[in-house]
């Protein structure tokens, strides 16, 4: 019990208070003066062009000599009276080019070319490139799969515009795998989690298959943006405009990865665990300005505030001397009207009663007694006399009046006084028994304390069971309340039909007869007016005898237990600072202050430091219909082969600045493990630097002898067109246009051959010709092409992969002895013998013939052939009938 205490009495740490980092203001950056030194010498310029942002430098330097936000911000200065333009980080210098700045991507696609040539101009600029062309090789990042027409302009903008004299493009994830020296002929898979998308791409065979990668809609970009959205609806109200950049600054440091999602969000329940998980960040805000009074100044104060009051207190009386007189003139009103009845005919008694809105005799009766009170109690007030209020008894007159002497209004009326009787009743009878009960309890106390004073530790126990019953009757309470607090609910149905059932005044029948109308009481409106008003007095009553209760018995045990403290008591644990809504966005400690200016502009980011990143792996969490990056992953790994799986599983490469946030290898690690099987060679490596990798990847090849092996040069532009690339393991080009593998490898010596089955891969064409095949394998296993044959290929369904048979002879002789004719004709290693244009319409005609009779009978017919030497052949007809034998004649073949 002791430790239970301490641990109930102690502390919650006070948070660490985390500024939110405003956006550092750059002053313009100057040109690199060292040009002079890269002037004729071919060095390639490597650019990186991110959607989010660019690095640019030679392929001879070690790091990117620029570095900046892919912006660009047109604006017209009022005060200079001139167009301003501003690129990259140039822009954070004013606050208005912060306003206009705008990218030239969609996604990660290159769109708008203007912005773009400024951008290259940016670059061209601080590089120092001061000729009159860019006479360097361009090395350049585009996006996964780039649309024809965005490379088209590209490469029209840097030949046209620049006069480069030469391009080459690439993908960005894959220059970050060779940055990190992972081998392309052994496989992989890289995922690129970047600012805008992430991409899966499996490397098979020295290239990237783009066939098989996949995209998830999820990056740095849509983080951001559903950080802000979440940190909107949780503090609609907060002072200061939270912006795109601050949102990304708590996506940059302050989420993480959970390791089970679920499980992380559970441990947020706990005040303890979740002091550790918040973070509290602090924006900026102006103090407000503390004045110190002198004692005149106060003084002074005070005597406004009593004149004040003075003024108010007459204003009040003046005020109830001014309502007494006009209860006291309605109240001559009403006594004239009421001596009047004696002095004037009924039907002009009740006219009067009709100009002053009055309905019976009744009502009149009813508003004489209230002015009364009214005007009594005004003038004890003025009087200073303390008054007791008593409550009257409530009369039902017309309860024993039968039915067939009231009109309709009277009626209505009468069974509103039922239902108000039955109500009055049972609370009467329920006073009688709180009232015995009251009685009973003292007696029960009184025997309680002679038992705590000799049995304390049996009566403690008791205490609390008592207690635990009396809060679970309380919680039943509160759950009635919320059910009849709903027109709509059952309970609340349910009792609406009690009250129409006692209000009438026979009981209802048990069936229902025929052509009898149903009972639709509740369905108007007005019974729902009738309910509320017949139970008004009613409600609460019962919780909040329930309830002293409840207090009752926990102030005895605030009194004797040394557990139980004032945070366990019913109202601290239902007040709404303990509501876990509450704690998500003002914390636990320390309490929050309304008034304390400080604390309005705090936001406190706890669920959401993983929520955020979790989209990635459950992209419903943000609405996308997408299958999150393990699963994606795993489907693409169940596309191949087993030991090609093994291949790929062994090299899972995680780059891109998204994949920075903490915890992301571990869970990625975890959840992929758990989707494959437990003998792959699983292995997750991460990018040395996610953000520099694909720049360092793309120089360390620019810097070798393939590169130029791949470029574009101006004349092949000009011939091509700017659609046009070569093929490299780095760039868009879709793998080899078809990878070969062979399995089930045997040698047949009596047919002297070697025989196999061959798996073929062609994502981006819809089949492969054998001719093609045939050279491709021949180069495989250095022999001969005349000696491979090839046949039996299906193609799986969905295209892109096809499996087949084939044969590899050990000399050509060998194909001659034992491959069939119509094969060796296919592949011009015999002649086909010719037949006369005679026989062969005869043959035709033969077989039409024997098709036609064959559909007339509708029996069944065997031809059987003879061959009778060579090139001779004797054919036989039997059919069904046995009369029907036909004798053909022996033809040549």
């Amino acid at each position: 019990m002791a430790e239970t205490a301490t641990m109930k009495t102690a502390k919650l740490p006070t948070p660490k208070i985390h500024h939110i980092a405003e956006r550092r203001y750059w002053s313009a950056t100057n040109a690199l003066p060292d040009y002079e030194k890269f002037i004729n010498t071919n060095t390639p310029l490597v650019i990186d062009n991110g959607s989010y942002q660019c690095r640019v430098g030679w392929a001879t330097d070690t790091t990117p000599r620029l570095q900046f936000d892919n912006l660009m911000s047109k604006y017209r200065d009022r005060k200079l009276s001139q167009t301003v333009l501003l690129v990259g980080n140039d822009i954070y210098t004013d606050a208005t080019a912060k306003t206009n700045a705008k990218s030239a991507f969609d996604g990660n696609v290159v769109i708008n070319f203007e912005t773009m040539e400024n951008i290259l101009d940016y670059i061209f600029v601080k590089l120092g490139i001061n000729t009159e062309r860019v006479d360097h090789p361009i090395l350049m990042t585009e996006a996964v799969c780039n649309p024809l027409q965005s490379r088209k302009s590209m490469s029209e903008l840097l030949f046209e515009c620049y006069r480069v004299p030469s391009i080459c493009y690439g993908i960005d994830a894959l220059f970050g795998y060779h940055a990190n020296g992972l081998s392309f002929d052994k496989g992989g898979i890289v995922v690129s989690s970047g600012h805008s998308t992430t991409h899966v791409i499996p490397i098979y065979h020295n290239y990237g298959v783009l066939g098989q990668a996949k995209r998830i809609s999820y990056g740095g970009y849509t983080s951001t943006d559903f950080m802000l959205k979440l940190m909107q609806l949780k503090y609609p109200t907060f002072p200061t405009k939270m912006s795109v950049n601050q949102a990304q600054h708590l996506l940059h440091n302050y989420t993480y990865v959970a390791e089970d999602y679920f499980e992380e969000l559970k441990k947020h329940e706990s005040p303890i665990t979740f002091a550790s998980r918040d973070r509290v960040i602090q924006f900026p805000y102006i103090p407000p300005a503390v004045t110190e009074k002198t004692e005149e100044e106060i003084a002074r104060a005070e005597e406004r505030k009593a004149e004040q009051a003075r003024r108010l207190k007459e204003q009040a009386e003046k005020s109830r001397m001014t309502k007494l007189r006009d209860h006291e003139e309605k109240y001559a009103l009403f006594t004239t009207l009421k001596e009047s009845k004696t002095k004037i005919r009924k039907a002009d008694f009740i006219a009067r009663l009709r100009e002053n809105t009055i309905r019976d005799e009744a009502e009149l009766d009813e508003l004489i007694k209230k002015s009364e009170k009214v005007i009594q109690r005004a003038r004890n007030k003025l009087l200073g006399i303390d008054e007791i209020e008593t409550k009257e008894e409530p009369t039902f007159p017309l309860v024993d009046i039968p039915d067939g002497q009231l009109d309709e209004t009277e009626r209505k009326e009468k069974k509103k006084q039922l239902a108000s009787k039955s109500l009055h009743e049972s609370r009467q009878r329920a006073r009688e028994a709180k009232e015995l009960a009251k009685k009973q309890q003292e007696e029960e106390e009184r025997i309680e304390e002679e038992k705590r004073k000799t049995d304390f530790s049996g009566w403690l126990q008791d205490l609390k069971k008592n207690y635990k019953d009396q809060l679970d009757k309380v919680k039943q309470l509160k759950r009635r309340k919320e059910q009849l607090s709903d027109r709509r609910s059952h309970a609340s149905q349910l009792r609406m039909k009690s009250i129409a059932t006692l209000a009438s005044d026979a009981p209802p029948p048990k069936r229902r007869r025929r052509g009898q109308d149903e009972d639709t009481f509740g369905a108007d409106d007005n019974d729902w007016e009738i309910y509320k008003e017949i139970s008004k007095d009613d409600d609460g009553w019962e919780e909040e005898e329930e309830l002293s209760q409840l207090r009752e018995l926990e102030k005895r045990l605030l009194q004797y237990d040394t557990t139980f403290l004032t945070e366990d008591t019913f109202d601290a644990q239902n007040s709404v600072q303990k509501s876990l809504m509450f704690m998500f966005t003002h914390g636990v400690a320390p309490p929050y202050d309304p008034e304390d200016v400080s604390q309005m502009h705090q936001l406190h980011v706890n669920v959401e430091r993983t929520r955020v990143p979790e989209a990635l792996f459950q992209p419903s969490i943000v609405g996308l219909d997408q299958a999150g990056v393990v699963e994606t992953v795993g489907d693409i790994v169940k596309r191949f082969d087993e030991r090609d799986r093994n291949n790929l599983v062994q090299s899972v490469f995680l780059t891109g600045s998204h994949t920075k946030t903490p915890g992301l290898t571990e869970r990625f690690e975890k959840d992929l493990r758990a989707i494959l099987p437990a003998s792959a060679p699983l292995k997750i490596i991460k990018a040395k630097d996610p953000v520099l990798d694909a720049w360092h990847g793309a120089a360390l090849w620019a810097r070798s002898d393939e590169f130029l092996q791949y470029v574009v040069t101006e004349q092949e532009y000009q011939e091509m067109g700017g659609e046009y690339i070569k093929e490299h393991r780095f760039g868009n080009a879709d793998a080899p246009a078809t990878t070969i593998r062979t399995r089930k490898f045997l040698t047949n010596r009596l047919l002297q051959r070697k025989q196999f089955i061959v798996d073929i891969l062609h994502p981006n064409r819809a089949n492969v010709s054998k001719d093609e095949l045939r050279e491709k394998l021949a180069k495989m296993y250095k022999v001969d092409k005349e000696v491979i044959f090839v046949f039996g290929f299906r193609t799986a369904f969905g295209g892109g992969r096809s499996t087949g048979f084939g044969l590899i002879y050990d000399s050509l002789d060998s194909a001659k002895k034992f491959e069939p004719k119509y094969r060796l004709v296919r592949h011009k290693l015999q002649e086909s013998q010719k037949t006369a244009r005679k026989q062969r319409k005869e043959r035709k005609n033969r077989a039409k013939k024997l098709r036609v009779c064959a559909s007339e009978k509708k029996s069944w017919e065997i031809v059987v052939v003879v061959v009778l030497g060579e090139g001779e052949e004797f054919s036989m007809l039997f059919s069904e009938h046995g009369d029907d034998y036909v004798d053909m004649k022996s033809v040549k073949v």
